[in-house]
């Protein structure tokens, strides 16, 4: 086809799908569906009409479905989901998209070899690609009626890596069937390492490089469109060096990458950027799907379609058979074996009537080679399936998520939508009142128009009486909620904390939401809130990582540095929140008075204990508490400013040529203060210092010390954290500069006791050290955590063992200390 008539028919197409979009959006039926019926008609149009001859001549290649399609398809996938609570639910996310997509694999097609009479191989690859779901219509309606955030990850989650199972297993199949081998039960196994071996390849592949890709934005600070055209650039780069050069799953490393970019894109790209890569892959994935109905429409055979109705009635009971099986037997197994929140009967219906077919399956069949003698077959099957599930299936969910009572509100969220529709009652009749006193509104009836305002938004459902009669705790939580969300805000936008902790604290204030939406007490919230964040668990899972890693001295100390910080900022955000609902709530005097001073007296608490926190922190590291607070009011002082600079530029009262002078001036001096951030514990260039200083090493020459110092960093750690676990091999040896932590032992029963504390001065790692030093061999006797923040000095096991060589007498007095301390056990301690 000539190129002037293939950019005719894809704009044509394009400008079609969307003006369907425009025009059928309340429509029950799904706009996909629209779309294959005009393709349908533009395709016997064509017949008669020679204009639209080039629609009918247009194709688009197995190549560009594999290519072009269908990374952008997983990619927007990817990126749109809630990487933060698929976490919480990986577990059950992963056994439905692994083993329950190959369970329904062969149960698809060993159902269709048997009663369509066809090859296994064969059958055992639509059985694969109409495995792959698209919930884009559910997700939908699922915004539209509200439904638990849960129940839409489950079902995004499972279908995105159910669709990239069901394409790695149908690659692998599709190969085979395209050689033109069978297969039998014998290759099971080798089929599964295969598997295995490109999905997980991967998936590494693509986490690897979304990685990177997030690092180097961050290191450039890119701006939003270098940023938007990498996005692209990485979907793409990880579908063909995953496909082409490592010879892994393409579409894997598209998952790998867009989740990711998602997860570590929270932290190293700006929020405006992240909004605008999510808009612009929402636009491409529309253009693609747009694109794959109708090409769809226009290629379909109605007449082979109907002469094989019984068969795809075979298959779509089939399909429907081999997900119920799933959905009802591994959800409930998966909440059992892994303690997670309860999945209940009601969002498993959905989930499993909500696994529509759709565009992928569509691209996934059409990149089916030509000269596959079962492709049409393929396609016709596929074709009836996906019709059956966006002409029955689709416009059946909202009434059975009604049924179900899916869309009702809970108690918690009917308390929400009356406190925002009694503030919304005082706005409007505060407005209305403004207007009539100004002679700005023409002589009316007052109440008669008030009500049939109120009754437009439905708060005639609440009286004065309820209004008066509410829930009172409930509602000052609810204020307080507000209030905390929006200083949270203004402490991000004034520079006081960084991305990472505004979005780390705004997830957990998320949490807390929907508790007080499901009735949640204030106890509940309080374990809530003391739970470790998404972000922390992170944290501690690449601490645990590192922590005894030879190689990883410069790296901990560098990533302690920054959590010291971080924790420093946390502890700073929940005063300054905490004394902002303590101040707003007392000045609101619709609120009842015992509820408001209990909510009051909660967050007095709470400020009291950040407070204990930071005077922890003052007194441990004073220098350094100084200077950063120092550099906080410079920071914040210097945002507050510039925002006020945006904001009359973008309202057009300040000139660009003020703008762009006033930018560069500001942009100079943030820089400045980011280079001014202070270290926790100074540098390397105090390690002698500290070191001269130890008693215990007294005796060591100049040479010698400055040995240890090059082997030795100085390292943070925040109370709580592990610094070193019982039974692990260690490769460290530490020193107590500051701080205070402490000695844990289980015994026989695995029960754990605190047996010691240490402080500064004090040595870990003796007993290590000493094993080490005698017998070669070096397993941890204790597990030992911070009770404070500390400043530790870790040397290298390595460089201890050749002082102790040296200088017997030091090893003499760790052997007398860990004497003292005792194999087994330990002295009684006090609690202060």
């Amino acid at each position: 086809m000539p190129v002037s008539e293939a950019v005719f028919a894809l704009v044509v197409l394009l400008g079609i799908a969307m003006l369907v979009t425009g025009l059928c959006r309340k429509l029950p039926i799904p706009f996909t569906v629209i779309l294959v019926v005009i393709g349908v008609l533009l395709s016997d149009l064509a017949e008669h009409w020679p204009v639209l001859q080039p629609l009918k001549d247009f194709e688009l290649s197995p190549q560009v479905m594999l290519f072009i399609f269908l990374p952008a398809l997983i990619f927007e996938s990817g990126f749109a989901l809630d990487a933060r609570q698929l976490t919480k639910d990986l577990p059950a996310v992963l056994i439905l998209a692994i083993p329950g997509m190959l369970i329904s694999t062969f149960i698809v097609g060993l159902g269709v070899w048997l009663a369509l009479d066809t090859r296994l191989i064969i059958a055992l690859v639509f059985g694969a690609l109409i495995s792959a779901t698209d919930p884009v219509a559910v997700v939908a309606l699922f915004k539209e009626l509200g439904a638990p955030n849960r129940l839409n990850v489950l079902v995004e989650g499972e279908s995105l890596l159910n669709d990239a199972t069901a394409i790695v297993a149908f690659s692998i199949l599709l190969a085979i069937a395209v050689e033109g081998s069978s297969i039998g039960f014998s290759d099971i196994d080798n089929v599964f390492l295969e598997f295995l071996r490109v999905f997980i390849g991967g998936a590494l592949f693509g986490s690897f490089l979304g990685f990177v890709t997030c690092e180097l934005l961050y290191r450039m600070k890119a701006n939003i469109s270098v940023i938007l055209a990498t996005s692209i650039v990485t979907a793409y780069a990880a579908f063909v060096v995953g496909e082409h050069s490592l010879h892994v799953s393409g579409v894997m490393a598209v998952v790998g990458a867009a989740i990711a970019l998602r997860l570590f894109g929270m932290s190293r790209i700006r929020q405006d950027a992240t909004h605008s890569i999510s808009e612009t892959w929402e636009v491409i994935a529309l253009c693609c799907n747009s694109l794959l109905f109708l090409m769809v429409g226009l290629s379909v055979n109605t007449d082979d379609v109907m002469s094989r109705l019984g068969p795809v009635f075979i298959v779509v009971a089939l399909v429907l058979t081999a997900r119920a099986l799933s959905i009802y037997t591994f959800v409930p197994l998966t909440v059992r074996w892994f303690k997670l929140p309860q999945v209940t009967m009601g969002e498993r219906h959905i989930m499993w009537w909500g696994g529509l077919k759709g565009g992928l399956a569509i691209a996934v069949v059409l990149s089916i080679p030509s000269d596959l003698p079962e492709r049409q077959f393929l396609f016709d099957l596929t074709i009836g399936v996906v019709l059956f599930t966006l002409l029955v299936s689709a416009p059946t969910i909202r009434p059975l998520m009604q049924r179900l009572g899916m869309n009702e509100l809970s108690k918690g969220e009917e308390l929400e939508l009356r406190s925002v529709l009694i503030d919304a009652r005082h706005k409007l009749r505060t407005n209305l009142s403004r207007l009539l006193q100004n002679k700005l509104a023409p002589k009316m009836d007052v109440k008669r128009t008030l009500l049939d305002i109120e009754i437009a938004f439905g708060m005639g459902l609440f009286d004065e009486e309820a209004e008066q009669h509410g829930d009172d705790d409930f509602i000052a939580r609810l204020r307080a909620y507000h209030i905390e969300r929006r200083e949270l805000k203004n402490l991000y936008e004034t520079g006081y904390i960084s991305q990472y902790i505004y979005l780390d604290m705004l997830n957990r204030l998320y949490d807390m939401r929907e508790d007080l939406r499901q009735g949640g007490s204030e106890t509940e919230s309080q374990h809530e809130r003391s739970k470790q964040s998404f972000f922390q668990r992170m944290e501690e899972t690449f601490l645990r990582f590192i922590r005894e890693r030879r190689w990883s001295s410069s790296l901990m100390s560098r990533f302690q540095g920054t959590r010291m910080v971080q924790q420093l900022q946390r502890n700073l955000a929940h005063v300054l929140m905490c004394e902002a609902v303590i101040t707003l709530l007392q000045s609101q005097d619709d609120l009842v008075t015992e509820a408001r001073e209990k909510v009051i007296a909660i967050y007095k608490q709470r400020k009291k204990h950040y407070r204990k926190n930071l005077k922890m922190a003052r007194v441990r590291f004073p220098d350094f508490y100084r200077r950063y607070l120092d550099l906080l009011a410079q920071r914040s002082t210097i945002y507050s400013g510039w925002n006020h600079v945006k904001d009359q530029y973008e309202h057009g009262d300040l000139s660009s040529k003020g703008y762009v002078s006033t930018q560069h001036k500001v942009h100079k001096k943030i820089e400045r203060l980011q280079e001014m951030e202070p270290a926790v514990a100074g540098d390397d260039s105090d390690v002698i210092e500290m070191l001269t200083d130890l008693k215990l090493l007294e005796e060591l020459s100049r040479q010698d010390l400055d040995y240890l110092g090059k082997n030795a960093t100085i390292i943070n750690f925040l109370p709580g954290d592990t610094i070193m676990g019982a039974y692990e091999t260690g490769d460290n040896f530490y020193i107590i500069i500051v701080g205070k932590v402490e000695v844990w032992r289980t015994d026989a029963l695995s029960y754990a006791h605190r047996v010691a504390q240490l402080g500064d001065g004090d040595i870990m790692g003796e007993s290590a050290l000493l094993a080490e030093f005698e017998r070669g061999r070096h397993v941890r006797s204790a597990t030992i955590k911070a009770r404070t923040p500390c400043i530790l000095l870790r040397i290298s096991m390595r460089s201890m063992l050749k002082i102790l060589e040296k200088y017997p007498a030091v090893k003499d007095a760790f052997q007398s200390i860990h004497d003292e301390r005792g194999a087994d056990h330990a002295p009684k301690i006090s609690d202060d």
